[in-house]
């Protein structure tokens, strides 16, 4: 039998496949976008695999039932707000259940750690009992945020390049991701993990656990005035008013792709 440690609850077990996006959102994705083919990009191939990638390494408690619940929660926020494509300036009110879309987020970003062998899966695993519900308080150090991305004109020099983009003027942020964003002010630096699911795009900054809340609150203020329109989520705010005027669809798309988290 094969029983290994399931890289959620650490238990041994029979283990089964996680995928990176959940089967039922990656469905609702794939009509929506009305996709002909699968393409997901590996960031540490630097290329597309036509096929998602996949980790067998989770029990099947973890998987069918903790973590379903969290696939299960994503499936209607997008049923309900995520599907929608905002215009440019447009104003969305976004209501959610803070502490599952974070949970749902994380889990995003420890799946996709492991399968990119990222730096930060450290970082993820001390935060595991969050994830999995047991222990809230762990939440408290790492901050929530989210943006708007519109769709955005494809500069003509640039669509010269990109035979893949024949017939193609504006672009749509439909390109869903999990990866890093490298955030810079003055001499300090943050790497935070981001998930874009369409035109929301969310942000987690991760604090050492016990540190001040000044230094958290700083930040966030520091992080809000340098991002246009990006908000900080908060478990008390159940529902915040949004406007779509963060980064571009086509900037937002290039500068993920170029970035590379050294290793």
């Amino acid at each position: 039998m094969n029983r290994k440690i399931c890289a959620y609850c650490k238990k041994p077990d029979t283990m089964t496949r996680e995928h990176l996006w959940p089967k039922s959102l990656h469905r609702r994705l794939f009509a929506t976008n009305k996709q002909a083919a699968n393409a997901f990009w590996l960031a540490f191939l630097q290329k597309e695999i036509p096929k998602e990638p996949q980790i067998r390494d989770v029990c099947g408690k973890c998987n069918n039932v903790i973590l379903s619940e969290l696939d299960q929660y994503i499936c209607r926020l997008f049923d309900s707000t995520l599907i929608n494509i905002p215009n440019r300036y447009e104003q969305v009110q976004f209501e959610h259940e803070y502490h599952l879309l974070k949970r749902w987020l994380l889990k995003m970003s420890f799946n996709s750690a492991r399968i990119n062998k990222s730096v930060d899966l450290p970082v993820l695993e001390a935060v595991l009992p969050y994830i999995l519900g047991k222990n809230d308080s762990l939440g408290k150090s790492i901050q929530l945020f989210l943006e708007l991305s519109y769709p955005e004109e494809i500069p003509e020099d640039e669509l010269s390049k990109q035979a893949s983009l024949e017939g193609i003027s504006i672009f749509e942020p439909t390109l869903n991701r999990v990866g890093h964003m490298l955030f810079r002010v003055s001499e300090n630096e943050k790497i935070l993990r981001t998930v874009h699911l369409r035109s929301f795009s969310f942000y987690l900054a991760f604090f050492k656990p016990g540190e001040s809340r000044a230094v958290q609150d700083y930040f966030a203020d520091t992080f809000t005035q340098c991002m246009s329109e990006t908000v900080l989520l908060r478990p008390s705010k159940p529902k915040v008013l949004l406007k779509c005027n963060g980064m571009g669809a086509w900037n937002s798309i290039k500068e993920s792709r170029n970035f590379k988290l050294a290793l």
